[in-house]
């Protein structure tokens, strides 16, 4: 089976899609697991968080995933937490020694080949968030995974990530354990077509009247970007509700909402950030996508090169700023960019 590197930038849906996917192929008669390192801080939680997703598939029943953890998996053991409706929660926790955790992430990687012979189906492995998986020990995880995944042949991966330049680095530098190891595809935005009809449908059942413009503008003031378009959409439902009349400045009323809804969130990352960091992201918020290294740039807003590529490695890696096509960096939260430009 094949490996495919996804790419989509946050906020489009992707783990919505990842999800209806993963049903899907459940539904085709795969086995399917879910892994998002988002929520694995450190090697050894990804260790524990992929050996339980794939031994719940796998094992389905209770009592069989907690005989089967210290039989196939030894270095790990079952673990059981009371909830409050009286059930219980499986999890897997690691026991074994800190230097060891290549060895045992090793035989949880070979479980579901293993298991894929035995139970005669495929298995499809989802990694959501791949491009964090840098924060553990530099390239020695992607190697780590590489020497087990490559020769996997009942087992696809989708590995995927917001960070486009990190995963295009790990698919196109030769340096890269994952190196042409699979496919490269992006996660398109919804065709505006699309949108509008829904968007438009949605006003019509609670019987608002919306001006002409009123949907292309959400459209464009949230970027295509469907957490945006919904957010907005929302805002806009509220502001028109006494009046059932949406015109372009119910739009723009309704994204100053938003803004003010998360200042405190914004001031207090805002306080964190270095002054060089502030001043790029106030020229980026001034211009929109732009060209940062270009000499029009820096000498309009007084911005030493060097400075300006520091700032903006560190506030790519925290997801701040992405790069664009044709050389261009753009904020990745429209509603922070006009937070700074109001300021």
């Amino acid at each position: 089976m094949g490996k495919v590197f996804l790419v989509s930038p946050r906020r489009i849906g992707k783990t919505c899609l990842l999800k209806n996917l993963q049903e899907n192929l459940r539904e085709g008669g795969f086995l399917t697991a879910y892994i998002d390192l988002y929520r694995a801080p450190t090697l050894r939680h990804f260790t524990e968080q992929y050996a339980r997703a794939v031994v719940e598939v796998v094992e389905g029943r209770l009592e069989r995933m907690i005989k089967a953890v210290p039989r196939i998996l030894p270095g790990l053991r079952p673990k059981l937490d009371p909830n409050p409706d009286g059930t219980v929660s499986f999890s897997v926790e690691y026991i074994a020694r800190e230097n060891e955790v290549f060895q045992i992430l090793t035989q949880v990687l070979e479980y579901p080949e293993k298991a894929s012979i035995r139970k005669k189906k495929q298995f499809v492995i989802i990694i959501d968030e791949f491009s964090d998986i840098a924060k553990y020990n530099g390239t020695d995880a992607e190697k780590a995974i590489r020497a087990v995944v490559q020769s996997h042949q009942r087992v696809g991966y989708i590995l995927s990530g917001s960070k486009r330049s990190v995963i295009r680095d790990m698919v196109k530098d030769k340096r890269r354990a994952f190196y042409r190891m699979g496919r490269m595809m992006e996660l398109a935005p919804i065709p505006r077509d699309l949108f509008t009809a829904f968007i438009a449908s949605w006003f019509a059942k609670g019987e608002y009247d919306l001006s002409e413009g009123v949907v292309d503008l959400i459209l464009e003031k949230g970027r295509d970007i469907p957490y945006n378009i919904q957010r907005i959409a929302h805002n806009v439902w509220e502001e028109a509700r006494d009046s059932k009349k949406a015109e372009e400045d119910t739009v723009l009323n309704a994204i100053e909402t938003i803004v003010s809804q998360e200042s405190m969130h914004y001031e207090a990352f805002w306080d964190g950030l270095s002054q060089k960091q502030r001043e790029l992201l106030i020229a980026l918020a001034e211009e929109g996508p732009a060209k940062v290294f270009s000499k029009d740039f820096t000498a309009r807003w007084r911005l030493a090169a060097s400075s300006v590529q520091a700032s903006l490695g560190t506030l790519e890696n925290k997801g701040v700023v992405e790069k664009r096509g044709q050389g261009k960096y753009r904020f990745d939260d429209e509603f922070f960019r006009l937070w700074i430009a109001n300021k």
